[in-house]
């Protein structure tokens, strides 16, 4: 983000603070879970460990929460976890990201979180317009849609006048054999269910230095 606008951000932050703390969690099994809401864990890419906790700002909000990233990572909650038919489906505002491509969404199917061997499916867009599909098992990556413009997907450019925000709802419904994918109510893509990780924890994937504020998070059962 511009660093003009991150600042205001930031004193956003310190406000949430004096207005009460956050409570914290600090679990030394886990990577940089010290800093975050009560019950939120995070794991960092490229073994950032604890010092990705320290670029992190991470408050709860009335909605949701304000995110504010400095290595890409995965944020979940060890009572989140998804089985049989569901949809998860998350309410983002994105803040100026100035020129970047940075991405942002949800995951599910997630096991191993903590460690190396991580596996989990998840759905991203970015400020042009652009959705992209990913399934990780440990250290290897398949797309399984690479970066596809969609008009479903709300662009930074064409947000609303006057918006300081761009507004995207994310949704993944695994539903009997297939797997779809939802920007703002619309399918964009969906898959085979036997292709993917869809069962076991949800939460949000956030790529480095960007200033989200996550109004929702909800898991509604059934497909």
């Amino acid at each position: 983000m511009n660093q003009h606008l991150r600042t205001p951000l930031l004193a956003l932050v310190g406000l949430l603070f004096l207005a009460g703390p956050v409570a914290a969690q600090d679990h030394a099994d886990h990577h940089g879970d010290h800093g975050l809401p009560d019950g939120w864990n995070a794991h960092f890419d490229g073994g950032h460990g604890a010092h990705g906790a320290d670029d992190l700002e991470f408050v709860s909000l009335d909605p949701g929460w304000l995110i504010m990233t400095g290595p890409s990572g995965i944020f979940y909650r060890h009572m989140d976890r998804a089985e049989g038919d569901f949809t998860v489906r998350s309410l983002i505002h994105l803040f100026d990201p100035g020129e970047r491509r940075e991405s942002y969404g949800i995951f599910i199917g997630g096991s191993a979180l903590h460690g190396d061997e991580a596996r989990y499916t998840y759905f991203l867009v970015r400020r042009t317009g652009e959705y992209m599909i990913r399934h990780r098992v440990g250290g290897d990556l398949h797309d399984v849609q690479g970066w596809t413009a969609h008009d479903a997907v709300l662009a930074w450019d064409d947000r609303p006048d006057g918006d300081d925000t761009a507004a995207n709802q994310l949704e993944i419904t695994v539903s009997g054999d297939q797997v779809h994918f939802l920007v703002n109510g619309r399918e964009v893509h969906r898959a085979p269910r036997a292709d993917l990780d869809v069962e076991g924890h949800y939460g949000l994937r956030v790529n480095h230095n960007l200033d989200l504020h996550v109004e929702s998070l909800e898991l509604v059962s059934g497909g």
